[in-house]
């Protein structure tokens, strides 16, 4: 189910970074005694957490999308900066994120599980946006608060619920999942990608927890296809019928869109991935989607974080090519008044 553009106003009050929970009064700093922007109690806080199994690449996903949004800013909006706002949220993605894959080039640790000292995605990751216009003209500063979440803690049924209480409050859920956990794939795509050790647990578990989780709420969900590319890659076999579905240069997923994000043609993604899903056999973990959000905003979506498979803890040696990162995010932000050209000031 693709969701409205445009919401005339998303301003409901003070927000709190670490729970998400609207708040009478505004926070000056975060939980972990972080200070927060002056303006934040008259800001809009959009409040995103990443979901999946281990391996999936959720880590990967939120090092680059903070890069694309720092270069979609350069390229469509000229003086607005995306930043770190908190020096823990520059020092933390700087050492976990930043260092090891944009200056080492290879492949990231394992995020910890939120039981453990070093758990550094225990705390937020608060990102600038610029000022944007609500629909009765009030304009206000925006912001991104990103939450990593360990593979294990999803994957984990008897995982404190309290602890992961924060999803049920986001603005948007993005579960990303890992075809090459598919049998039917792994068979294909053998002597084209490199194998890839350490996958995670299956989906259809992932997702069942995050209800649990989640209880009655149903804050907006991205159910996204990560390592898109290990699945573009298929329309270099000689034959068959994944040749065929990937070689079919009209597919929505075969381009990217680059900065240009376009709901309708989000709409038409959002049919081919479910498709895609249903030839993947997935339609289990597609059925536990429909069912649980039959009413409910959710969309699907296909990214690549990196655009080629590594080989071992090395990144390809073609470098770092994000595919359609940018979508899940897009989706809500602009919806919600946020990078949107028409908007800016």
């Amino acid at each position: 189910m693709v969701t409205p553009d445009y919401y005339p106003s998303v301003y409901a009050g003070p927000r709190c970074p670490d729970t998400f929970r609207y708040l009478d009064t505004a926070p000056t700093t975060t939980r972990s005694g972080e200070q927060l922007p002056a303006d934040w109690g008259e800001a809009v806080v959009h409040c995103v957490v990443m979901a999946g199994a281990r391996a999936t690449g959720k880590s990967l996903y939120l090092a680059v999308v903070v890069k694309q949004l720092e270069m979609l800013a350069a390229e469509k909006f000229p003086g607005m900066v995306v930043e770190p706002v908190t020096e823990s949220t520059k020092q933390r993605y700087a050492k976990h994120y930043e260092q090891p894959l944009y200056v080492e080039m290879k492949q990231m640790a394992p995020t910890p599980t939120s039981a453990q000292e070093d758990a550094y995605q225990r705390d937020p990751f608060i990102f600038s946006l610029g000022r944007w216009r609500d629909g009765d003209g009030t304009e206000r500063p925006h912001y991104v608060v990103l939450r990593d979440v360990a593979g294990e803690d999803l994957e984990n049924p008897a995982v404190d619920r309290e602890a992961l209480s924060f999803f049920c409050y986001a603005d948007l859920v993005i579960m990303l999942f890992d075809p090459l956990l598919v049998p039917s794939v792994q068979v294909y795509v053998q002597g084209l990608v490199p194998r890839q050790d350490g996958l995670g647990g299956n989906p259809e578990d992932v997702f069942s927890n995050l209800m649990r989780i989640l209880g009655d709420a149903r804050p907006p969900l991205a159910l996204t296809i990560s390592k898109f590319d290990s699945l573009q890659i298929l329309e270099r076999m000689p034959e068959g019928e994944w040749k065929a579905i990937m070689g079919n240069s009209g597919a929505a997923f075969r381009r990217d869109n680059g900065w240009d994000y376009n709901l309708d043609a989000q709409k038409v993604l959002d049919l081919e991935v479910k498709s895609l899903l249903s030839y993947m056999k997935a339609g289990r973990l597609l059925n536990k989607v429909e069912a649980a959000y039959a009413h409910d905003r959710h969309s699907y979506f296909a990214v690549s974080s990196l655009g080629d498979a590594p080989v071992g803890e090395r990144l390809s040696r073609k470098g770092i090519a994000p595919y359609r990162c940018l979508d899940p995010l897009l989706w809500i932000l602009r919806e919600r008044g946020a990078l949107k050209e028409s908007e800016r000031r």
